[in-house]
């Protein structure tokens, strides 16, 4: 999922934005949250790191794009700002504050394309691989954010991902748990480590994920929904207008 924050305050040009970012959404069949503002200051208030991409216009009331920038550096040095203005020789004071490109109004949508392709890219090669070793038919690589869950059953492990299930001997999840945890991964239950990017409902004793029923036991409960709490968290984050 890409996280993508529009600092404009002009609603034709912010409006032209969002058109562009739906239109990829549509296109790439990625998962996408966008959030627009129209003030740098309340984009900034209370920020946290959640966003993969920023369009900052320069020309803003109050807090303009350049002061909003170098406050935002402070904040989060990994985020890629991009500046949208209609004035190049303002864009160009914008790699003083790590800004990784600029637009120049009206923004084209090709441009918008190209560079949410490499920004997609490069957080796709952080993510953590999974590596399933299945017997007699090889080692399959996958990203972990294609996992839905991992079902342990008896000694093998069962997982459920967008490209298919796939079976593996199992040593339990605990190794697995440890290195998925910091990347959104909680146990449900004993038997079940689910991605919780997927969840899609929970219930008293149940959590929907990916259109499957699994079980919610009684003694994880209380850390799987803080967990999936913060995890909604990061991944909306404040709205803005």
């Amino acid at each position: 999922m890409l996280s993508i924050a529009i600092v404009e305050d002009s609603p034709k040009d912010r409006n032209a934005l969002e058109r562009h970012i739906q239109r990829y959404q549509k296109e790439t069949q990625q998962e996408i949250q966008l959030n627009s503002f129209d003030q740098a200051e309340i984009f900034l208030d209370r920020y946290r790191a959640v966003w993969d991409v920023v369009f900052m216009d320069i020309k803003l009331p109050g807090m303009d794009g350049m002061t909003a920038a170098g406050k935002l550096r402070k904040l989060d040095s990994e985020v890629a700002l991009i500046f949208v203005t209609d004035m190049r020789q303002y864009a160009l004071g914008g790699y003083k504050v790590g800004a990784l490109d600029y637009f120049i109004k009206p923004v084209e949508y090709y441009d918008v394309k190209l560079r949410l392709d490499r920004i997609s890219f490069m957080k796709e090669m952080r993510l953590p691989s999974v590596v399933i070793h299945m017997p007699g038919a090889g080692d399959l690589a996958l990203s972990s954010q294609d996992i839905y869950y991992v079902e342990v059953m008896d000694k093998e492990l069962t997982y459920h991902t967008t490209k298919g299930n796939f079976q593996s001997r199992s040593t339990g999840l605990r190794k697995l748990e440890e290195s998925l945890e910091p990347h959104g991964f909680c146990r449900c239950s004993s038997s079940y480590l689910v991605n919780m990017k997927w969840c899609r409902e929970l219930r008293d004793t149940e959590v929907v994920v990916a259109g499957d029923v699994l079980p919610l036991s009684r003694g994880m409960k209380t850390r799987f929904v803080t967990r999936l709490s913060d995890q909604l968290m990061r991944s909306f984050g404040d709205t803005g207008h």
